[in-house]
């Protein structure tokens, strides 16, 4: 068997000496330290960043107790891209209040303020939150992210890939206003006395007394609204002399005593002699036209009384024809006549007074209130 042969020696140069074990341990942690160097990531400055940014403001309040709403703002700056053929789309649904990771937050409301500055977009999401644990602490408000599309004009939004940036973080002292004890004794332990019943006393005079100078008030307008005015001397004389000629102006006659003294003239008519001289029959004729002005005024509410007799005359022509314009139109013409001749001649001459009385008559006949509703049921059942 051959024999083995070590191929392991030592090579020593010339002019060196061996490596110290301080000298090793060195160069063994500087290689180390490079090793952990290059497997770190880069700084954030170094960092590539996209085109949107957050700068996260200052939290008010820092120091909140029970309740208290705890407002943060975000300041998203990203740039203009219309020119470019490119927008930038914030999703705005995915920073809603109620889909923030802000645990033991909550948010209870965002204000979105929107600007555009110089070509570059300033949006600032202001959000309300609301701190739900009790404990008595400081909080850390936890950072959230905010996502975006950058998406070509024409794109779909579903083609587009969704980026996100980060916000910053807030401190905030939680002062707890709830306590253990049910009941807190912080006052004096010193008995003043109970002032309920004066307190009462009080209330119910000042409830009683308010509503005097109201009161009061309304009086002295009475009193002043019921005063008599002073007026001078020439205006009460005015006064008196329109109530004194007011007084002398008869008061119009209602039907039923138009229809009476209409009858009564009728009579007349029907006592007249057959040769009846002209003073007798301007008697008759006057009273005649002064009954039938009254009758007219009192059937017709469109009249008034300074309507002549061609007035009555016109206005009976334009009624509905029936009974009722018949009759109205034989005692029309019998005032035109007898108004014309006592205007001209003293009184117009009557042919045949039984057949004027009968005519006046049959008028009459017509125009009262049971054949005037007679001849209307007629004329409907005609129909």
């Amino acid at each position: 068997m051959d024999q083995q042969v070590d191929m392991t020696s030592t090579v020593r140069i010339p002019g060196t000496t061996r490596p110290s074990r301080t000298a090793v341990i060195a160069f063994s942690g500087l290689l180390l330290v490079s090793t952990v160097a290059r497997a770190q990531p880069p700084a954030v400055e170094d960092a590539p960043m996209g085109p949107v940014r957050v700068e996260t403001l200052e939290l008010e309040p820092t120091v909140a107790k029970t309740g208290d709403l705890i407002t943060q703002r975000y300041r998203l700056r990203f740039p203009d891209l219309i020119a470019e053929g490119q927008e930038i789309i914030i999703l705005e649904d995915r920073v809603a209040p109620e889909a923030l990771p802000v645990h033991p937050f909550e948010g209870v409301s965002l204000r979105v303020e929107k600007d555009l500055v110089d070509g570059e977009h300033i949006w600032e999401f202001v959000y309300g939150f609301r701190l739900v644990d009790p404990n008595k602490m400081t909080y850390l408000l936890p950072n959230f992210s905010f996502y975006y599309l950058v998406r070509d004009l024409g794109e779909d939004i579903e083609d587009a890939e969704v980026q996100q940036v980060d916000g910053g973080q807030g401190l905030v002292r939680y002062v707890t206003s709830i306590t253990d004890e049910p009941l807190l004794h912080i006052r004096d332990t010193i008995e003043l006395g109970s002032f309920a019943g004066r307190s009462t006393f009080f209330q119910t005079l000042g409830w009683a007394v308010a509503p005097l100078p109201l009161l009061l008030w309304f009086v002295m307008l009475l009193r002043f609204a019921r005063k008599p005015k002073a007026v001078s001397l020439e205006k009460q004389q005015e006064a008196d002399e329109l109530a004194r000629l007011e007084a002398q102006i008869p008061v119009a006659p209602s039907i039923w005593e138009a229809r009476r003294a209409v009858n009564r003239q009728l009579k007349t008519l029907q006592d007249l002699p057959p040769r009846a001289d002209s003073e007798q029959l301007a008697a008759y004729e006057r009273g005649m036209v002064l009954a039938l002005r009254d009758y007219f005024l009192a059937d017709m509410s469109e009249l008034v009384p300074g309507d002549t007799a061609l007035d009555i005359q016109r206005h009976v022509r334009g009624l509905k024809d029936g009974h009722r314009k018949e009759a109205l139109s034989v005692l029309t013409d019998r005032l035109v006549a007898y108004q014309r001749g006592l205007e001209i001649d003293g009184a117009a001459p009557i042919e045949s007074p039984p057949l004027e009385s009968d005519a006046f008559a049959g008028a009459l006949a017509k125009l009262r209130p049971h054949v005037r509703l007679l001849n209307n049921v007629k004329s409907l059942i005609g129909r």
